[in-house]
């Protein structure tokens, strides 16, 4: 079995992921337990699961003989700072993806966390620690950067270009052939119907920037 940390005590749903491919694969991950920057969660359980301590008690673990996993989604950028701080230390990332969900013909990095019910159609590339939420969508030819967040029930159409950083709200939707600039914030249930730059906010139907 491999040895899993996850970074994060905030959503039950990894636990029920991990359980699923733990049934269809037959034991695949082991969960030491979580790490939180939280210093009031420590010591007390999430759900079964002891947290272990803040993020600098995973140097404790050998760096061989365990795995990372993210599940910090309330920022991009902090998921990447968070991530990068256990790469420099020599840690490894896996992908932790829900046995149900197809990723025939997809292109996937290393250390994304896809949930249950997300649809990846054929030729998407999806970069490195993404996360992408239940119900989510993800059409043909689509490639996804680094560190993107997709938000439940969210739709992106084919062909589309999402750079790095970007976080994709709630039920937002993203026409056909756009491309989304870099660390840019699409609000829940928004539509996204023109090609937008980096470092935007956008929200509404169609989308504009706030």
């Amino acid at each position: 079995m491999t040895k899993l940390i996850v970074i994060g005590a905030a959503t039950p749903t990894i636990l029920r992921v991990i359980d699923d491919i733990n049934e269809t694969k037959k034991n695949q991950f082991e969960i030491l337990g979580f790490v939180d920057s939280d210093t009031k969660k420590i010591g007390n359980d999430f759900f079964g699961y002891k947290i272990l301590g803040d993020f600098e008690k995973v140097k404790e673990y050998n760096k061989n003989d365990v795995y990372l996993i993210n599940t910090i989604a309330s920022s991009t950028s902090i998921r990447k700072e968070v991530t990068n701080y256990f790469i420099n230390l020599g840690y490894k990332f896996t992908n932790i993806i829900h046995p149900r969900v197809n990723i025939g013909n997809v292109a996937l990095g290393i250390g994304n966390l896809i949930y249950e019910n997300a649809l990846i159609q054929p030729f998407v590339n999806i970069g490195n620690h993404c996360v992408i939420s239940s119900n989510s969508g993800i059409a043909h030819e689509t490639s996804i950067g680094n560190y993107v967040f997709i938000g439940p029930s969210s739709y992106i159409c084919g062909k589309v270009k999402i750079n790095d950083e970007v976080y994709i709200g709630t039920g937002a939707k993203i026409l056909p052939r756009l491309s989304i600039g870099s660390k840019t914030i699409i609000g829940s249930c928004s539509l996204v119907n023109k090609n937008i730059s980096s470092n935007k906010k956008i929200i509404g139907i169609p989308g504009r920037s706030k």
